[in-house]
Order: C-alpha cells, then structure tokens, then sequence
C-alpha cells in the first residue's frame, strides 16, 4: 500500500523581549504548537511536484522504521530546498533589521 506524508513549515521571527511561546493566546484562537508569534511568518509547504510516497515494505504492504525515515528525509530536503530559495532568505534575514 502506498503511503505520503504532507507537511507545513512555519519560520518565526522571535523579536527582542519575546518568549518563543510568546502571542499563545486561547482567546485570539491561535492555540498553535509550539507557540504563536508577533513578529514576521514565513511558510512553506510540502512541493505537490515531489511529494514523497513509498509503498510499505512491512507485511501486508505496512510502514516499517525505513520507510518513515525516507518520508522525513526527503520531507527534510524539500524544506530545506525551499527555505533556502534566496528570495526567502533574504525575506527572513531582513526580519531582525526591521524589514518586513
């Protein structure tokens, strides 16, 4: 059976002051892992061009250990790919100086 794994990534801009658990409010609705955010938010999710998918190599066509560590590996490298983009770095880099 052929399982994929489909993700978002959020990077936040912690400002000076602020906790990582900062804007973590119930009352605005964000109740988001891992904390809100006050400052800037860059996303990304998974490409639709390369999702990974493997066929369960356990038996009956079931997830073993490998087959999760090839979805979070190529999960990892698309991420990365994407956040490295250098329209995007330079996005998040200009965050600490002020620029949006």
């Amino acid at each position: 059976m052929p399982f994929k794994i489909r993700y978002q990534v959020n990077v936040d801009f912690v400002g000076p002051g602020a906790g990582p658990m900062e804007a973590l409010s119930p009352s605005a609705g964000q109740m988001l892992p891992g904390g809100g955010a006050t400052g800037q938010t860059k996303g990304v999710v998974g490409n639709p061009a390369i999702i990974p998918i493997v066929n369960g190599a356990g038996a009956g066509g079931t997830l073993t250990g490998g087959d999760i560590t090839t979805l979070t590996n190529a999960m990892a490298a698309d991420i990365a790919a994407q956040l490295n983009l250098p329209a995007n770095l330079n996005l998040i880099n200009g965050w600490p100086t002020g620029n949006p």
